[in-house]
């Protein structure tokens, strides 16, 4: 079985950051989107891409959500400019339980869980705001921006330690 490169697995690990990145930035963009114009499809439709009205108020779950998706992007664009490669020890705290809160906020709205939050009637973390093709809502977008963060997170790791004990081989036949 051969083993990847010293290179390939830098390669990797550059891929691996730049995509951690800029899945952050597209998601804090996106959540700024729905947050000051509202429904991007609407919009669109409407042949108004930037309304001056129409953006949706963020219940609080979606501030919870916020609270752990932003610094993402500072961590990781840092990071980048940085060449710190072990930013992802930082990125994990906050990318899992984010997982793990798209999941509960996406149940509340199609699945009923429980909800012991202070969502006001007014906003409640079950509204569905938008709901493209019967099942991509917000939350759902959280949710999966979480997990794609995560998952290359995780592999990162992963290189980062291959890229290590390479680097170790290397040394010793040398």
């Amino acid at each position: 079985m051969s083993h990847p490169t010293v290179t390939t697995l830098e390669q990797r690990l550059n891929f691996l950051n730049y995509g951690i990145f800029l899945q952050a930035l597209v998601a804090t963009l996106g959540s700024l989107y729905f947050s000051t114009y509202g429904d991007p499809v609407a919009n669109l439709m409407s042949g108004r891409l930037f309304p001056t009205s129409g953006g949706f108020e963020p219940c609080e779950l979606c501030w919870f959500g916020r609270i752990l998706m932003y610094p993402l992007v500072l961590i990781s664009g840092v990071a980048l400019l940085k060449e710190d490669r072990k930013f992802t020890d930082y990125v994990l705290p906050l990318s899992i339980p984010g997982l793990a809160l798209g999941f509960y906020h996406y149940g509340l709205q199609k699945f009923a869980f429980p909800n012991p939050f202070r969502c006001t009637a007014a906003n409640p973390c079950s509204a569905l705001q938008v709901d493209y093709l019967g099942f991509i809502t917000i939350p759902f977008l959280e949710f999966v921006a979480f997990t794609v963060i995560t998952g290359l997170a995780i592999w990162q790791v992963k290189t980062r330690r291959a890229l290590a004990a390479a680097n170790k081989h290397n040394v010793k036949e040398d």
